[in-house]
């Protein structure tokens, strides 16, 4: 018994000193993450002695340990294995190989949602923004991306109960039409549509190019565009999520990506990049509208549907929006697309213009 507690206690302390012996020795991971990873602090910096140092330094090793992938991949595989769920700070493990956003569980519960007072903030915001764009001449529509569990709530976890309460995306919808502003309901949109396809990738928290198209056509739709046919497409199996490197970073999942033609031609300066670029700026020869889209990653999938539908579309990545593309770019339509985990963010930004 004792032989066995030392080969015991001899494996958990070379499952702990490996890692780091070999991350001293200079071993590092590949990133399949979508972020920095922390670097090593200095212990002194050009202000003095760094008094972040201590937790600057547990991130480093948090995040470059020799396997951490691995680890990381194992711990998450066995947490699954035994408990049937995974609820991390990134991601949450959901029915039928389905990973869901962390920071979006609050709007799929029904907590801590915004009240009708902010609510009424955000609206008031941007029915003068469309009236002050109208006396332009500028047309304009907001619209809320909703989040995948709000369209795949049936792929949760049943560990998890929503409430009854009213959600954000739900409430700016009527409140944006009681005051006449023009808004897309993609989730009205969306919900039925699941019926004829996936349009949320399995490991990803966005919509994929079939739900992009069908967005896009009820874009057009507003602003008498150009719609294309969603059925029309080709699919290869080449797309890693976003979300599949939270939870099996050493592991290679391939899921189908929808491959539309080009229906149009276009162009730009420089190949677009949304990850190395805020803005992006496309032409085509279709029509002379000038487009401006304030988005966020869920936008990203929209840019080759809208610039194949206007003379020029600038998009814009920034928040809080810059109030100066307007002028410089003098557009004929302005869209602005937010994802709903983040309408909070909207709230604050039109309370800090006294809304």
């Amino acid at each position: 018994m004792k032989t066995i507690r030392i080969i015991f206690a001899a494996l958990i302390l070379a499952a702990c000193l490996v890692p780091s012996v070999l991350m001293i020795c200079g071993y590092k991971n590949p990133n399949k993450e979508n972020r920095k990873l922390a670097s090593l602090p200095k212990l002194v910096t050009e202000d003095g002695a760094n008094t972040e140092f201590a937790s600057q330094f547990d991130k480093y090793v948090n995040d470059n340990f020799a396997f951490r992938d691995h680890l990381v991949a194992a711990f998450n595989d066995v947490d699954i294995a035994l408990l049937r769920d995974f609820n991390g700070t990134n991601a949450i493990i959901g029915r039928k190989n389905h990973i869901f956003y962390g920071p979006t569980l609050n709007d799929y519960l029904g907590v801590e949602q915004l009240t009708e007072e902010q609510i009424a903030s955000i609206a008031n915001f941007l029915a003068d923004y469309s009236a002050a764009l109208a006396e332009k001449g500028v047309r304009f529509t907001f619209m809320t991306a909703p989040n995948k569990a709000t369209i795949y709530p049936e792929y949760m976890p049943g560990y998890l109960k929503p409430t009854d309460n009213s959600r954000n995306i739900d409430m700016l919808n009527t409140a944006l039409a009681e005051r006449n502003v023009d808004f897309i309901d993609a989730k009205s949109i969306l919900i039925p549509a699941k019926e004829q396809r996936t349009i949320y990738y399995e490991h990803d928290s966005h919509w994929n190019n079939f739900g992009a198209i069908l967005i896009y056509n009820e874009i057009a739709e507003h602003f008498g565009l150009e719609k294309y046919d969603p059925e029309t497409y080709t699919v290869v199996n080449d797309r890693t999520g976003d979300l599949h490197n939270f939870v099996y970073p050493a592991s290679s999942y391939k899921e189908e990506r929808i491959v539309y033609p080009e229906f149009h031609s276009y162009s730009s300066k420089r190949p677009v990049n949304f990850d190395r670029d805020k803005t992006v700026d496309t032409t085509s020869d279709v029509n002379e509208i000038r487009m401006v889209f304030y988005h966020d990653s869920f936008g990203r999938s929209l840019q080759p549907f809208i610039s194949q539908s206007v003379g020029a579309l600038h998009m814009n990545s920034y928040f809080p929006y810059k109030a100066d593309v307007i002028d410089k770019y003098d557009p004929d339509i302005v869209l602005i697309e937010l994802v709903e985990r983040n309408l909070d963010k909207l709230y604050e930004y039109a309370v800090s213009l006294g809304y």
